[in-house]
C-alpha cells in the first residue's frame, strides 16, 4: 500500500509522525522532573560498640520523579554518601584511645516513593542499594587511617522513611532516617571492635543514618513532588 502513496503523501505522513513523537516527548518532559541534591549525614554504626550520631558526612547527587497520580510520585536517585561512626568524648575514655573513627564512602542508589500531604509537605519512603567505595579506620595512634575494606560487604541494603518541606517554588528541604536491612559484616565478625580493639561482641553491625538535604528542581514542570 505504501508503494501506491505519492511522494507528497509519504512526506506528509512522516511529518505527522515526527510531530506526534515530538509532542509525546514534550508531554513526557512536562511530567518528568529532575533535581540536584546536597546535604549532610549524621551517622553511627549499630553493633560497633559506639553510640550516637557523632560522625558527620557529606551527601550529594541527583534524582528524578515520575508522577503516578495527583498525590503519588516515584523515582530513582544516585547519591555519593559519606557514612561511618565516631567516638564521643566519654567513649574515648571508655576505650582508652584518643579517638575511634570509621569512614565509609558509598554510592547509593535509592528508589523513592513520595506522597503529597499538602502543597508544602510530603512523606516519603523507599529502599536503596549502597556500593562501598572504600572504608578506613583510625584509633588516634601514629598509624593514622588504615584501609579496612576486608571488614565490610561491598553492598549495603537500606530502607528509609522521611519528610519533605517546600521552602521556595524550586527548593525543598528533606529529612530521612536510613537503616541497613541486613548486617554489613563481611568476614563473620560480630562487630568492628571484636576485630580491631577486642571489645565485646554485640551481634552484627548496621549503618544508621540521619540525613538532611536541600534539593533544587533543575527541569520539568512543577509537579506534585517538585
Amino acid at each position: 500500500m505504501l508503494k501506491r502513496l505519492s511522494h507528497r503523501a509519504k512526506k506528509s505522513i512522516l511529518l505527522l509522525l515526527t510531530a506526534f513523537a515530538i509532542s509525546s516527548l514534550d508531554t513526557f518532559a512536562q511530567n518528568f522532573t529532575g533535581k540536584l541534591i546536597v546535604g549532610m549525614n549524621g551517622c553511627q554504626i549499630d553493633g560497633d560498640g559506639l553510640a550516637g550520631y557523632y560522625k558527620a558526612g557529606l551527601v550529594f547527587g541527583a534524582g528524578v520523579r515520575f508522577p503516578l497520580s495527583e498525590k503519588l510520585s516515584i523515582g530513582p536517585e544516585i547519591m555519593y554518601s559519606m557514612k561511618g561512626a565516631k567516638t564521643s568524648f566519654d567513649q574515648v575514655t571508655q576505650f582508652n584511645f584518643p579517638r575511634l573513627i570509621y569512614r565509609l564512602n558509598y554510592v547509593d542508589l535509592p528508589l523513592v516513593a513520595e506522597y503529597k500531604v499538602n502543597d508544602g509537605l510530603q512523606v516519603e519512603g523507599g529502599f536503596l542499594v549502597g556500593y562501598l567505595l572504600n572504608s578506613e579506620f583510625d584509633n588516634g595512634t601514629n598509624l593514622g587511617f588504615v584501609n579496612v575494606d576486608y571488614l565490610f560487604k561491598k553492598l549495603d541494603y537500606q530502607g528509609f522513611i522521611g519528610l519533605k518541606y517546600k521552602i521556595f517554588d524550586d527548593f525543598w528541604i528533606n529529612g530521612r532516617m536510613l537503616y541497613s536491612i541486613v548486617s554489613t559484616n563481611a568476614i563473620g565478625l560480630n562487630n568492628f571492635n571484636n576485630g580491631i580493639i577486642g571489645a565485646r561482641t554485640q551481634g552484627g553491625y548496621f549503618n544508621n543514618v540521619l540525613q538532611f538535604t536541600l534539593s533544587y528542581r533543575l527541569f520539568g514542570a512543577h509537579s506534585n513532588s517538585e
